[in-house]
């Protein structure tokens, strides 16, 4: 199977992760407003962890937002084995603090602020996201039938999973990383 063959056969797994990704998002946008407390000390945390890297020289930024996301995301394909379960936790969690930053950025500056500092980079992020989720998945699948069902081969699954992250993944996150650091820092 070609890489075209394998990405387009993750089809329904892509769909699916779309769909948590917003649904978890309009979660973190709703629950800021019902605990914006709770909220508010979550996203100062996330902040002062930012404080530093937003310190570095630029290319400092890049690499480390590239080498973090690269990391996170080779770890969200790789944990998939253990049965799909680290992908649904990733990306609960950064759809979840993206609503959220939604939600104060709403209130504190205005919609057209929020997606300036989030659209750039993210329409290239966030399906990256999606695809290593996806790409998880279908790893965790694979373990699954393997163990219970006797059927498939993990190593094939690992392979293509594998060549995708490199292939695909790993450009998009340099292309994300790329734009956040030189035009999103610039336009916000």
């Amino acid at each position: 199977m070609s890489l075209k063959q394998y990405l387009f056969s993750l089809k329904k797994q892509i769909i699916i992760f779309s769909l948590f990704f917003f649904l978890f998002g309009y979660l973190g946008f709703f629950s800021s407003q019902s605990i914006p407390r709770e909220a508010e000390i979550i996203l100062q945390q996330v902040v002062a962890m930012m404080e530093p890297i937003a310190e570095m020289p630029v290319l400092g930024q890049f690499a480390f937002i590239l080498l973090n996301n690269s990391f996170v995301l080779f770890l969200v394909v790789i944990f998939g084995l253990i049965f799909g379960i680290f992908p649904f936790l990733v990306l609960f969690s950064n759809a979840v603090l993206l609503g959220m930053v939604a939600f104060f950025a709403k209130n504190m500056f205005s919609w057209p602020v929020f997606f300036l500092a989030t659209m750039p980079h993210g329409v290239i992020e966030v399906p990256a996201l999606i695809l290593s989720c996806a790409i998880g998945y279908r790893l965790g699948i694979a373990v699954f039938d393997r163990i219970f069902k006797k059927q498939g081969s993990i190593k094939l699954e690992l392979n293509y999973a594998l060549n995708s992250y490199l292939k695909v993944i790993l450009p998009f996150l340099a292309l994300a990383a790329l734009i956040e650091v030189f035009i999103t820092a610039r336009l916000v």
